[in-house]
């Protein structure tokens, strides 16, 4: 008697799509991404560093944020390799981690980052930026926060118990959650952001593996 193979990153065959070419696509576009929005990270902290509003002015400072930008938008889009890579292991908490945090990604790295990236330059040649941040948008991101304290510390668990992938990934999520209320101001507060960039990029290694044929 022989006992079926299964793989989390196989898909139902479909004509002219072998299987699992969905999860792996999404695992390179995740693995991109990550470097793609580490060297903005990198890049805005040795070439635009700084807290004041001068550096809105800088000549380099749209440029870099767009490859922050780029490359976020490419985790987001990449980011359903995490379900893949999963499967059907620990499934409730890795659905609840994907969309925790899927949805500050969205909200923060790029809203924000486009906010920052275009808005605020704008700002600071027509009129100065506001002294004051809105009181809706202090409210935003505290939601945001919420939902990725919720999301990743649910992620790190299901990467815990589901033993698909090393256990730093978990350790990785749950450092980035720790350095979001102890690392604040400067280059230091991308701390975070690299934390999680290196447990989603090594999601999207694992999705973007050849599966093995039985």
């Amino acid at each position: 008697m022989t006992r079926a193979t299964t793989d989390p990153r196989r898909s139902p065959a479909t004509p002219g799509d072998p299987p699992g070419a969905d999860a792996r696509l999404a695992g390179l576009t995740l693995m991109a991404g990550c470097v793609l929005a580490a060297i903005g990270f990198v890049a805005i902290s040795l070439a635009a560093p700084g807290s004041g509003d001068d550096r809105y002015g800088d000549p380099l400072w749209q440029p870099l944020y767009g490859v922050l930008l780029a490359g976020s938008v490419l985790v987001v889009l990449g980011l359903p390799a995490v379900l893949a890579v999963h499967g059907h292991a620990s499934r409730r908490l890795t659905l609840v981690g994907y969309v925790g945090v899927f949805a500050p990604l969205v909200m923060l790295n790029v809203a924000e980052t486009t906010i920052e990236a275009f808005v605020m330059p704008y700002l600071l040649h027509h009129g100065g930026i506001p002294q004051e941040t809105p009181a809706g948008l202090n409210a935003y991101e505290a939601v945001a926060l919420l939902l990725y304290l919720v999301g990743s510390i649910c992620l790190a668990i299901a990467v815990f118990r589901a033993r698909v992938l090393p256990w730093w990934v978990g350790a990785a999520l749950l450092a980035s959650v720790v350095s979001v209320f102890l690392v604040h101001g400067g280059p230091a507060a991308f701390i975070s952001d690299y934390f999680v960039l290196a447990a989603l990029f090594c999601f999207g290694w694992y999705a973007a593996r050849p599966v093995a044929t039985a």
